[in-house]
């Protein structure tokens, strides 16, 4: 055979020389990996465009996986301040919950004062005040003399009483004829003869009326029995009518009733210092004493050291 003819190609379907495979299958064989690649490419591609398609771009061209991922950073940078105060309030937890527990009390009962002056300053009832004064003259003396004092002492616990505010000419408001001790108070010196009375009411116009009508009653009643007694009362003033209440005064009620509580404070105070100090000592004697049931050890002798 020529060498020409060796090198010609085989035919189609006429398998190779030398019992090889016919040139087709070698072809087929050739073929198949450039396929499989040309297939995984196109399930790539096909997967890729199926994955954009599920995630969706939103109208500013972002994608939604991003715009979720945007949302979750803003939930949590939005809990973060929650978070932070529920940490200060965690460490902050233990001091506050001793600072109760050793001061608690206390705090309790300050705050007990404080509120007590508040809700009398609130709820208490408006109390308006006249105030009237009289004198009382010693005759013989022609002033204010030992028997004026003594006598305006005596004047003046006679003052609130019924019989002796029948001498008024004033009028008292109705009613107030059984109750003239809660309406009246009389005051006196024991240095002079002066005496004060002091008319309270709900309402202006009959707090001067009480106190009018116990002043203008005590001169008439001192009048009648100067021959007795060697002196005349006078009437110094009238009393005006008021133009605000004397009771309640919210801030001295709210200070008076915290100073109530401080003042309970302090006993208590001094009531607890002293029982942690008689615990602590009882707990140092317990410490010191052996456990019950121990038997001392024997003592030790003493030894004798010659030189």
């Amino acid at each position: 055979m020529s060498q020409r003819d060796a090198t010609r190609k085989p035919a189609a379907g006429k398998p190779a020389p030398g019992g090889g495979p016919p040139a087709e299958a070698a072809g087929a064989e050739a073929a198949r990996p450039d396929a499989a690649r040309t297939r995984g490419a196109r399930g790539k591609a096909e997967r890729a465009r199926a994955g954009h398609g599920r995630t969706g771009t939103a109208e500013d061209g972002r994608p939604k996986q991003g715009r979720a991922k945007a949302r979750r950073a803003a939930r949590r940078a939005a809990a973060t301040p929650g978070r932070a105060a529920g940490a200060v309030l965690g460490r902050l937890r233990a001091p506050l919950t001793a600072f109760l527990r050793r001061f608690g009390l206390l705090i309790a009962l300050v705050l007990s004062g404080f509120l007590g002056g508040l809700g009398y300053a609130l709820f208490a009832p408006t109390t308006y005040t006249a105030t009237a004064y009289v004198l009382v003259v010693d005759d013989g003396d022609g002033g204010q003399g030992p028997a004026a004092v003594s006598f305006a002492q005596a004047f003046g616990r006679l003052a609130p009483l019924p019989e002796t505010l029948a001498y008024s000419s004033i009028p008292l408001p109705d009613g107030a004829m059984a109750a003239t001790r809660d309406h009246i108070q009389s005051s006196t010196s024991p240095d002079t003869p002066l005496i004060k009375l002091a008319g309270s009411a709900d309402t202006p116009a009959a707090a001067a009326a009480y106190a009018n009508a116990a002043a203008d009653a005590l001169v008439r009643y001192g009048t009648s029995h100067r021959t007795d007694t060697g002196v005349r009362v006078a009437l110094m003033s009238m009393a005006a009518t008021p133009s605000a209440p004397s009771s309640p005064n919210p801030p001295l009620d709210i200070a008076v009733g915290t100073a109530s509580g401080v003042l309970l404070a302090g006993l208590g105070a001094a009531v607890l210092s002293g029982r942690r100090g008689r615990t602590h000592q009882r707990g140092l004697h317990d410490a010191s004493r052996p456990p019950r049931g121990a038997v001392p050890g024997p003592a030790a002798e003493p030894v004798e050291v010659h030189s």
